[in-house]
């Protein structure tokens, strides 16, 4: 029997204090978001909508009108003088409410309008036709969003516990990856969503993009503090390749969607950082890359850095941590940019 209509009451417009990016979601949160966007796959509202109800703490409730089948938001009840259909649902205090789809869509549109952009929000540029005439308007870009270091996603959590082995998360802007760690993204990452790719190809993809993603936790016993050499157990996190590749096939048997899902929108959101504080390094233009140059010109770039920070080791750049590099590579960039704006100005006056 359905319950009394006075048991009900509307949601109120005004919704509880809830998180305004991504950075502000606990780990459960933030599991629970992903899942809906991966359970609806393009359906952005009807996500947009589940995950407003998991952050207001919600629950749709059964009742004999209807039922909550698969975890889904189902149709509930219909009002009888319109016909219009509701959800009922219970707050975590036992309060019950009601709110018809479309008020819960335009709710939820408003309260969470970064939940669509997970990588970021670069905008749209004006579409133009052959004449030049503007058919659609420039779209800009979710206000705020990966526009500075405390927009890129902060995950709420250090480390991580799979099959009893400690992993280390990707920190603030990823500023903890070694710039040998970034080159084994970089490899990685272009594939991750090509057009085309089998099912297989991309779960292995994403094993291989956790193992260089997640340093595992690891023992160290030299401890060199003081000048003195001592024998000192200690945990660890130090990214080293060949042990990355040793623990790609643990991560396809042990694969998460959302854990990959998370870490690869803490690395887009952290390069869409790095992009806007390095603009001479990453270039939107496609007319030149000095990253994707810097990357081929293993050797190179590697010789520079030595010189610029004082190495006598290769190693110690591979082991440099990202933003570290990034600052080497701006400074030479903006010192050849500065020797070319030279030049042009020699050779101007010359004609």
């Amino acid at each position: 029997m359905a319950l009394p209509e006075r048991t009900y009451v509307l949601i109120p417009k005004k919704l509880p204090k809830l998180p305004k990016s991504w950075s502000e979601l606990s780990w459960q949160q933030l599991q629970d978001c992903w899942q809906v966007k991966m359970r609806y796959g393009g359906n952005q509202d009807v996500a947009r909508a589940e995950a407003l109800l998991i952050l207001c703490g919600l629950t749709p409730v059964e009742t004999s009108e209807g039922r909550r089948r698969n975890n889904e938001i189902t149709t509930l009840r219909y009002n009888e003088n319109t016909g219009e259909a509701t959800y009922l649902l219970r707050g975590s205090d036992g309060t019950m409410w009601q709110v018809t789809p479309r008020e819960l869509s335009q709710m939820a549109k408003q309260a969470l309008p970064w939940f669509d952009y997970p990588y970021g929000d670069p905008g749209e540029d004006a579409v133009k036709d052959d004449n030049g005439k503007v058919v659609k308007e420039a779209r800009d870009p979710v206000r705020g969003y990966v526009s500075g270091m405390r927009d890129a996603l902060i995950l709420p959590k250090d480390e991580i516990t799979i099959d009893r082995k400690h992993f280390a998360l990707p920190q603030v802007a990823c500023n903890s990856l070694t710039w040998q760690q970034y080159r084994s993204l970089q490899a990685v990452s272009p594939q991750l969503f090509a057009e085309g790719i089998s099912e297989s190809d991309a779960l292995d993809l994403q094993a291989q993009f956790l193992a260089h993603c997640l340093t595992p936790r690891s023992l160290a016993i030299l401890d060199t503090a003081g000048g003195t050499i001592r024998l000192r157990p200690h945990h660890t996190y130090q990214y080293d390749t060949e042990r990355a590749e040793r623990m790609i096939p643990f991560w396809r048997k042990q694969l998460d969607p959302i854990l990959f899902h998370i870490c690869f929108q803490c690395y887009q959101t952290a390069l869409s950082y790095y992009a806007k504080a390095y603009p001479l390094l990453f270039s939107d233009s496609g007319k030149q890359d000095p990253m994707k140059d810097a990357l081929q010109g293993e050797v190179g770039t590697i010789n520079t850095i030595m010189k610029y920070a004082g190495y006598a080791e290769q190693q110690q750049v591979y082991d440099s941590n990202l933003p570290f590099v990034l600052d080497i590579l701006n400074t030479m960039a903006k010192e050849a940019k500065e020797i070319e704006q030279m030049n042009a100005r020699i050779k101007s006056k010359r004609h």
